[in-house]
Order: structure tokens, then C-alpha cells, then sequence
């Protein structure tokens, strides 16, 4: 495997961020905003000629190179990206699968902190993300208004529906909020599909559903909430609902989590041991078992009951075992496929006994 771009090395900013150390916050992972804007005059990137889409990104790029907000941004054109750097900022969800294919005038952005991203001719002309760790979508829905209105832009759009889109679920506002949630107590105690029912019932402008692996199967207990409707909407009203949401969700986890305090099951203590065990010791691991195991390994951390694991380094245990991250780190020993779960199951070796402490037995 060749070495990456250090461009996509950053690591995102709701992984690095060290006031979530000891917070309360391990529910809501993270927070993201996401904006789409399409320049008047131009057809969606999905319908430009290769000439025009170099004009496009000649535009955009002047655009933000001129607008205040915008300084300290590295990018590169996507086609001069390797596949490993491709797949590494697919792995840390800084790009989207249709921009991570390339093609003429596609740009990616990226500020320093990995908190600020812009992808240029994805699916429309521009695409601006904006992440933090835990919930504040109200402060980077702020952030990502003022950064759009600095642009000297005319953007396409229509008197009755608002900002028009290449795809119809994103018409209106253009931008969609985000939530990820780590609720592993109300799956351990089976409750989901109850509180996923109840949820559609709610909240029926949201949609909430399970993060699953590239193989489809489950992958710890995260959930993405985010808004459905862009359409009749303001950005100020998606983000109070998601939030809203979110919040419902994480007290819902948090009395989930209150009930296994209570309980006297002995098999619930097993089951997170177990996996504890599991990760101590195992010789060989896929990812989407060692994040599902690591998903019961911070419960029982954050209940007490496990030895004490920090979020910030919970959460760079998940992005950096998959497989393109856990290459880059492991550069000279994974040489062939079938190596890649020993090495993974070593890194959580050795992560998992600098966590171990006598005291905790």
C-alpha cells in the first residue's frame, strides 16, 4: 500500500477534541452540518461538459479564495489523489463515494483541524460540512450560513421552493443536519426496535437509522439521526429539531443504562466482560467485530464497570482500526489481506492492557 497524501492524514476534529475527556457526552458522538449550494447559470455537475466543469471549480475556488472565513484551507483537484488517500478520507467520511470516483473539476477542501470540508462538483457545485464533537448543531449551522453568505456568489434558486438541488430531497434549504449517536445500553437491553418505532412515529420530518459495514452487518451500536424534509423548512428549525431529538434519544439511553445499574443480571456484567476478554486477547479480529466488541467495552467503561476508557481515545481506536487507517499506521507489517486482523487484534492488545489495572478487579 503507498503512502498517503498527508492532506488525508488530518484527523477529524470531533475525534481530537479533548473537552469531551470527561464529559458526560459519549451518547452524542458527534455533531455535522452539511450545506449544498449550485452556482446560477450552470447545469449540476452530473450534466456538465468536462469544460464546464472546470470552470465551475475555477469559480468556486476565486469565490472562497476571496471571502473572509475561508483562510487556512488546503484542496486538491481529486484525481491527483492515490486510492489510499481516497479511501482514507472515505474512512473518516470527509468525502462521499461519488467524489471519491474523481473526474474533471472535482476539488475537496479541508481546513487543518479537520472540522471545516468542501467538496467542489460532487453531486452539486458546492458541498460544505462542518463537524464538532457532542451536540452543536446550532453553532455550526451559524458558522455555516456566515461562510455560504461571505461567498460572491449568485446561487440557483427558486422563488417558491428555495435553493434547488441535484437531488429533489435536498431542495429548499439545502442542508441537512446530523447526529451520531453511541447507544449500546438500549441495544443491550433490547430496546431498539421499540424506541425505532416510537421514533417514526415522533418525529416523522427525522429519520433515524443503524451505521452498518461495508458488508452490510451490524457495527456497534451507533445511530445516525438526521433530518428527512429541507423543503418549507428553516435551516434554524432543522437544527432545533435534530437537537431535540437527539436529546429525547440520549435520556432514553441514559435510563436505559440507569436500569442495568439496577439490575441484578449477573449476564449483562458477563457479556461485557466478555468482550473486555475478547479484544484483551484475541489473535485475529474484523473490524465490524472489534467495534461492536469496543461498543460494549465503553458502556461498561462509562457505567463503572470496566476500567476507565476516555472518549477521545475510544473514538480513535474506531476510525483508526479500519482497514485503509490501519494500514497507514502499521506501514512494513500488513503486506497481504489476510493480515490485516492480526494486526488489528494486536493493536487492541496492546490498547486494551494499558487500559488494564489491577485496582479494577
Amino acid at each position: 500500500m503507498t503512502t498517503a497524501d498527508s492532506f488525508a492524514m488530518v484527523t477529524p476534529a470531533w475525534v481530537e477534541a479533548q473537552d469531551m475527556e470527561d464529559g458526560a457526552d459519549s451518547i452524542t458522538v458527534m455533531s455535522a452540518v452539511r450545506v449544498r449550494r449550485n452556482i446560477d447559470g450552470f447545469s449540476f455537475p452530473g450534466r456538465c461538459e468536462k469544460s464546464e466543469l472546470y470552470d465551475l471549480a475555477a469559480i468556486a475556488l476565486g469565490a472562497i479564495g476571496r471571502s473572509d472565513g475561508w483562510e487556512c484551507l488546503d484542496f486538491r483537484m481529486v484525481d491527483n489523489l492515490d486510492g489510499t488517500s481516497r479511501n482514507l478520507l472515505l474512512e473518516s467520511k470527509v468525502i462521499t463515494q461519488a467524489l471519491a470516483q474523481g473526474g474533471p473539476g472535482r476539488f475537496l477542501m479541508l481546513d487543518g483541524d479537520g472540522a471545516l470540508s468542501c467538496m467542489i462538483n460532487e453531486e452539486d457545485h458546492i458541498s460544505l460540512s462542518l463537524t464538532r464533537p457532542g451536540l452543536g448543531l446550532g453553532e455550526l449551522r451559524d458558522r455555516a450560513e456566515s461562510l455560504i453568505g461571505s461567498l460572491d456568489l449568485k446561487f440557483t434558486r427558486d422563488s417558491v421552493l428555495g435553493y434547488l438541488t441535484a437531488d429533489p430531497g435536498n431542495v429548499g434549504t439545502g442542508a441537512k443536519a446530523f447526529v451520531l449517536l453511541h447507544l449500546p445500553a438500549l441495544d443491550v437491553l433490547s430496546e431498539m426496535p421499540r424506541v425505532c418505532d416510537s421514533f417514526g412515529r415522533d418525529w416523522k420530518k427525522l429519520s433515524l437509522h443503524r451505521l452498518h459495514s461495508d458488508k452490510n452487518e451490524e457495527c456497534g451500536s451507533f445511530f445516525l439521526l438526521s433530518n428527512k424534509v429541507t423543503l418549507s423548512v428553516t435551516p434554524g428549525e432543522i437544527a432545533g429539531a435534530v437537537s431535540e431529538a437527539a436529546q429525547s434519544l440520549a435520556s432514553k439511553e441514559l435510563f436505559a443504562r440507569h436500569k442495568i445499574r439496577a439490575s441484578t443480571d449477573a449476564d449483562i456484567d458477563d457479556r461485557l466482560w466478555r468482550a473486555w476478554g475478547v479484544l484483551r486477547h484475541a489473535r485475529k479480529l474484523s473490524y465490524d467485530e472489534s467495534v461492536s466488541l469496543l461498543s460494549l467495552v465503553k458502556l461498561g467503561s462509562d457505567m463503572g464497570i470496566l476500567p476507565h476508557i476516555y472518549n477521545s481515545e475510544w473514538k480513535k481506536m474506531v476510525l483508526g482500526v479500519q482497514r485503509y487507517h490501519l494500514a497507514q499506521s502499521a506501514r512494513g507489517i500488513i503486506r497481504e489481506r489476510h493480515e490485516e486482523a492480526r494486526v488489528r487484534a494486536a493493536r487492541f492488545r496492546q490498547f486494551m492492557e494499558k487500559k488494564s489495572s489491577p485496582a479494577s478487579f
